[in-house]
């Protein structure tokens, strides 16, 4: 009997976390849709399988990965080959096999032929499967290479080789490097007036040369007894023009520390907490359109 080979197409950034963990898991569609038992998928087709798009954001809008050279742009390209064997049941066995919603199975196949894929080719299973036991191929310029070597290590020049040139990879080292330069002088920037009030603050200036000590050194009253001028003092009494202006009324009009109670800094940044949303839950069968639909509007 012709051995029969089936493939499990994702991205590089997804292989890293199948390398992570050391094997292929169950479907996390399958589980969101809830699936009573969630299948891995397989398909037949060694070019490519159109099911396995992917929904992808570049931060200025969100589109669908179909395509290969696509997927190798912006998340990279892979595949994992095992051989067909009884561990797998066709589409339509995976029906009454996994004791999926009608309705579910239904939608699942409809989605996979709008995209251009054949559910007659698809095979799951419900086990994970242990990356060892796998082949591993990535692809580079329109081309499927062997990731494992001869002696059974991984490839990891050609591996980085395909990471390193795809948008995500790129995003995240200029995000890195903006990480590890914070803007000092900003930081400077915003450290609060209130030290520097402390370090200067007005009320000792006025304590050090107040003006009731002067008038005390030098009274007015010992040099009228020497020569009685009372009629000039009454007049024009220095006394009286101390309190006319007094310099702790100036001070008590324009405190420097009411400035400071006026613009906190901690009340600036207790005025940008994130507001948390309430999500509110939904029926399974809502769920359901709401999955399938997003992907009818935007194709």
């Amino acid at each position: 009997m012709e051995e029969i080979k089936l493939y499990h197409y994702t991205s590089i950034s997804h292989l890293i976390e199948i390398f992570r963990t050391g094997k292929l898991k169950l479907s996390q569609t399958d589980k969101m849709l809830k699936v009573k038992k969630p299948g891995l998928w397989f398909t037949t087709n060694s070019e490519w399988e159109y099911s396995a798009f992917k929904r992808f954001n570049d931060g200025k809008k969100e589109f669908d990965l179909n395509k290969p050279d696509e997927f190798e742009k912006y998340i990279g390209c892979a595949r994992c080959i095992t051989k067909l064997d009884s561990r797998f049941v066709t589409y339509a066995k995976y029906k009454y096999k996994s004791k999926v919603h009608p309705l579910v199975w239904e939608k699942i196949g409809e989605l996979g032929r709008s995209k251009g894929a054949n559910p007659d080719e698809w095979y799951a299973t419900f086990s994970p499967i242990n990356i060892d036991k796998l082949d591993v191929e990535v692809y580079d310029n329109g081309e499927w290479y062997n990731l494992k070597k001869e002696d059974g290590e991984f490839d990891t020049e050609l591996f980085n080789k395909n990471l390193e040139k795809t948008f995500i990879y790129k995003r995240g080292k200029e995000l890195e490097s903006k990480m590890e330069k914070p803007p000092i002088e900003e930081v400077k920037q915003e450290e609060p007036v209130v030290k520097e009030v402390q370090e200067e603050p007005v009320v000792q200036e006025v304590q050090e040369e107040p003006v009731v000590q002067e008038v005390q050194e030098e009274p007015v009253v010992e040099e009228v007894q020497e020569e009685p001028v009372v009629q000039e003092v009454q007049e024009e009494p220095v006394v009286e023009e101390v309190q006319e202006e007094p310099v702790v009324e100036e001070v008590q009009e324009e405190p420097v520390v009411e400035e400071v109670q006026e613009e906190p800094v901690v009340e600036e940044v207790q005025e940008k907490k994130p507001i948390e949303e309430e999500v509110k839950p939904e029926g399974f069968m809502s769920k359901v359109r709401g999955f399938f639909g997003r992907f009818k509007k935007k194709n």
